[in-house]
């Protein structure tokens, strides 16, 4: 990332609050993969033996309500025959039942709409909704749902539609795609992106191959067959024939659907890996790994110090996706709750290695460069409980159903009635993998386990030949999302446990005991005062009712820290890129406490202060050259914890936009938005709501006028803070210029923004398509008026349309569009009257009262469209030349120009020869 906005903005401008961000955001980025804290960035293949890396303290998982089996549901349930299997499809809310030949399904979420499905005449075996393939149904039409039985296995288009505000799903059972099974028996089904379904069967794993073709007099048909992949032509890239031959049941398909691969588990523990290829279009397996050549590899990780049969009988695989980690594939769990990272490629690729400059996605991997080299135990994870002295007691053991990814891991054990729970959610700054542990109680035998929650606001997905990048830490992620749940499904029913978020712990902790209670010193010691600043700001631009009545013990905190901005020398400063989550005791944290005997204590020099550790920060304001020349150049400023957590919550807020564009060229001539719509509306809205707190609150501290002292210390002191204040004006600035843009980009979006961008230079447009966010916002103000003046061209011609577009703008984007710019729009819109008129007084009138309104708005005037307008259109050339002249005024106040031209001077005086371009450009 460029730091010219830096190093050439001022010290309060948004452009080099804009850089700041950028530039967190993309450290965030790159540090956030979880494999560098789970290995201690590859220095050890081995974690979870020690007290160190588990945590067990309060719940983190909490239980919020059972769902109860429907009353009729439970009848059938008493008159099972043959089959019986539970499940959930979280994309449509439900959960179904497999009763003998029969499927039910009923909305978890509002426990109702109870529905069945009876086309079926075989008992099923298996069941999963899937998404289709484009143009074979109606566009509607996004999922379908696939039922292996003991004789055949089917695909039938599911209706998902709201009705009366209420979600409902009907099943076209007439529509049916049909391929026999011949004999063999579906043990998993999984699905891609695209649409493509695969289907395990005995020893073999299958494509479920389905189409629409035309057929006779344009009637369309609805095509399908079963192709056997293990028996394709391609065959296998990497064979082990060493290990046997012996054929094994394929029970588990997971699909990593971001890099196109496909991980298969046997039922005795082999593991294969199948290449979809970097298009998604081709399946050819690559390698087959014994469970005995797995186990042989982790036990050589933990130096054969434990029993090689605890890595031996594998119950679970998950496919682990780009955006959670580049160097980690596939998690796999045992019956002893170890859990096996395992990788598909040789080594973890250096960031300069990834790092394309120069490319909008510069730091995406091509798919290309992510097809499997090997299959390789990469790293052992052991469940609390291992070691014999463990403070856990018994650990999950015979673990039977488990749910995996980056910072979660439900495990549920066939002898005991817990789901042990571990979640990395509280650590995001540690630098090892440290996990909560939680044990959750439910009843009954349990078939899956599933986590819900829903982003606010999304990432652009990367191009097709892009992966996506790693996303920053959940904890980070969590201002953008809904909490998250998880949902266990036994045959008792659906238990629903919730994940306490931050922002929840801490609201429980300030009802609890207020800002020196115990569980808020707690809290605070966990996270530390930075994230507890950040809790409050977000307490604090809450709108919820429960919020409203600790609104004031948040106000507390942002008041409770006595410390201040400081310029320091280098080596006092930690050897850290951010604040650490601890960084200090709770001690000192009710030591900075503003107490009456501390606020009036006058604070001592530095000399004296040699015991304090100061932190190096991220957004930490830049030192003027003579300041930071001092003390033999070794001075740093170390900003204050409320100004960092005011950049931290900015940054955390535009993350997923702010390094991306916002719109691209199609059809060469035309410009469409990126993100959703709907994602930018809520962005908008927070970093509204976050403006508002900042000037509620008085975040950006008044100017202090302080007499002149000789004491380099005062010097110091003063200097941190006006640089410190001036830091935060920028960030005032940066937030309004954020919202303008947002609002500005929305409003094209709603008037057609592919219709608008018509009108515009073609040659302007690659300029829109490459332009970042955070640029667009703090140095595209250029770009941001190109499109105004496009918007407005668009509607001339239509009075009512102008008008209500300028107010618009008047209203969401006072600094982009200004009330001078409003009285040129209006003269345009007199100026296309005048032209559709014929020749008379009328014509005249109208383009007098355009022309006067020229001239109160002369510097908002393009000059150029505006005078062509003239000539062409009214023919008025006496009013060409006042423009010009008032224009020429207007950017030559002192008459340089006219100097230089009756006295010959100029030369290599630069304000002259600018004053003489100024006033070219208007003549011209």
């Amino acid at each position: 990332m460029s730091s010219s906005f830096m190093e050439f903005g001022s010290a309060d401008s948004a452009e080099a609050a804009a850089n700041k961000v950028a530039h967190h955001v993309e450290q965030m980025l790159d540090s956030s993969d979880f494999y560098d804290r789970l290995t201690q960035c590859g220095t050890t293949p081995v974690s979870g033996l020690g007290e160190k890396f588990y945590v067990k303290g309060a719940p983190e998982f909490v239980s919020t309500r059972r769902i109860p089996i429907p009353g009729e549901l439970q009848m059938q349930m008493n008159n099972i025959h043959s089959e019986f299997s539970m499940g959930f499809f979280t994309e449509i809310s439900r959960v179904w039942v497999v009763i003998d030949n029969n499927l039910y399904m009923w909305n978890y979420e509002s426990n109702d709409d109870l529905a069945f499905f009876d086309a079926s005449e075989s008992a099923i075996l298996k069941v999963a909704l899937v998404a289709i393939k484009p143009g074979v149904f109606e566009t509607e039409i996004q999922y379908g749902l696939v039922v292996g039985t003991i004789s055949d296995i089917c695909l039938y288009p599911v209706f998902n539609f709201e009705e009366n505000g209420q979600s409902n799903i009907n099943i076209d059972s007439k529509r049916c795609f049909k391929i026999a099974l011949d004999g063999a028996t579906v043990n998993d089904i999984a699905y891609t992106n695209c649409g493509r379904v695969f289907y395990t069967a005995d020893d073999q794993l299958f494509e479920f191959v389905y189409e629409k073709q035309n057929g006779w007099f344009g009637a369309p048909s609805h095509k399908c067959r079963g192709v056997n992949q293990t028996a394709s032509i391609f065959g296998t890239f990497i064979t082990l024939p060493f290990f046997g031959s012996s054929k094994e049941a394929l029970d588990q398909i997971s699909i990593d659907k971001s890099r196109n691969l496909m991980y298969l588990l046997g039922r005795n523990g082999t593991i294969s890996v199948w290449d979809l290829g970097a298009d998604g279009a081709g399946c050819a397996k690559f390698v087959s790994i014994p469970i005995s050549k797995i186990a042989h590899e982790a036990h050589i990780l933990t130096q054969f110090g434990h029993d090689e049969a605890s890595f031996s009988n594998i119950t679970s695989i998950r496919a682990l996706e780009a955006h959670q980690s580049v160097a980690l594939n596939v998690v796999a769990t045992t019956v002893k709750g170890v859990r096996l990272y395992l990788s598909v490629s040789m080594r973890t690729p250096a960031a300069g290695q990834i790092n394309r400059p120069g490319k909008l996605n510069e730091k995406n991997l091509p798919q290309a460069a992510l097809r499997p080299q090997c299959l390789r135990v990469a790293h052992v994870r052991f469940a609390p409980g291992v070691t014999p002295t463990s403070i856990y007691g018994d650990g999950p053991s015979g673990v039977s159903v488990v749910y995996a990814n980056e910072s979660i891991c439900a495990m549920a054990t066939a002898n005991r009635n817990t789901i042990f729970t571990f979640s990395n959610f509280f650590y995001p700054a540690s630098k090892f993998f440290i996990e909560s542990v939680t044990e959750c109680d439910i009843s009954g035998h349990v078939w899956e386990i599933e986590t819900v929650s829903r982003v606010k606001v999304k990432s652009r997905p990367p191009p097709k030949d892009l992966a996506e990048r790693v996303l920053p830490h959940s904890f980070y992620r969590s201002q953008l999302e809904t909490e998250k749940r998880v949902l266990v499904c036994s045959n008792e029913g659906v238990f629903e446990f919730m994940h306490v978020s931050a922002v929840e712990a801490f609201r429980e902790a300030l009802f609890e005991g207020g800002v020196e209670g115990n569980a808020t010193l707690q809290l605070w010691q966990k996270l530390g005062s930075t994230e507890i600043l950040i809790l409050a700001f977000r307490i604090l631009t809450s709108d919820l009712p429960v919020d409203e009545r600790i609104r004031g013990k948040a106000e507390q905190i942002l008041y409770s820290l006595k410390e201040t901005p400081e310029i320091v020398e280098n080596d006092r400063m930690a050897d850290q890129t951010s604040w650490s989550p601890n960084e200090s005791s709770i001690a000192d944290w009710k030591n900075r406490m503003k107490t009456p005997l501390l606020s009036s204590t006058p604070r001592g020099g530095i000399d004296n202060r040699t015991s304090q550790s100061f932190f190096s920060s991220p957004f930490s304001p830049m030192l003027d050259m003579s300041m930071a020349a001092g003390a033999g150049g070794n001075l740093r400023m170390s900003p204050s914890r409320r100004h960092d957590s005011l950049f931290y919550y900015f940054s955390r807020l535009v993350a997923p936009m702010w390094n991306d564009t916002i719109c691209e060229v199609f059809n060469e001539k035309q410009l469409r938005i990126t993100f959703e719509p709907e994602s930018a509306l809520l962005l908008k809205e927070e970093i509204q709501r976050f403006g508002r707190l900042m000037d509620d609150y008085r975040l950006v501290p008044a100017m202090e006028y302080s007499g002149y002292t000789a004491n380099m210390t005062d010097k110091l002191s003063a200097e941190a803070t006006s640089l410190e204040r001036q830091s935060l004006m920028g960030l005032r600035k940066l937030v309004d210029a954020t919202v303008e843009t947002l609002s500005l980009w929305l409003l094209a979006f709603e008037y057609n923004l592919a219709a608008i961008s018509s009108g515009m230079n073609p040659q302007l447009l690659p300029n829109f398509g490459s332009r970042k966010l955070a640029h667009l916002v703090s140095d595209g103000s250029n770009l941001n008026a190109e499109l105004i003046r496009a918007m407005i061209k668009y509607f001339l011609g239509d009075e009512a349309g102008t008008k209500l577009l300028s107010e618009s703008l008047r209203q969401m984007c006072p600094n982009l569009y200004s009330e001078d710019d409003a009285c040129v729009t209006f003269a345009m819109e007199q100026l296309e009257a005048a032209r559709k008129l014929g020749a008379g007084s009328a014509r005249r009138r109208l383009v007098q009262t355009a022309v006067e309104m020229f001239k109160q708005s002369i510097g908002k005037v393009v000059l150029g469209a505006t005078c062509q307008q003239l000539a062409e259109s009214v023919e008025d050339y006496e009013a060409i030349v006042e423009l010009c002249l008032l224009r020429a005024l207007k950017d030559d106040p002192k008459q340089l120009a006219l100097l230089a031209y009756k006295h010959g001077k100029g030369g290599s005086d630069m304000e002259m020869l600018n004053a003489e371009k100024k006033r070219e450009a208007c003549y011209r």
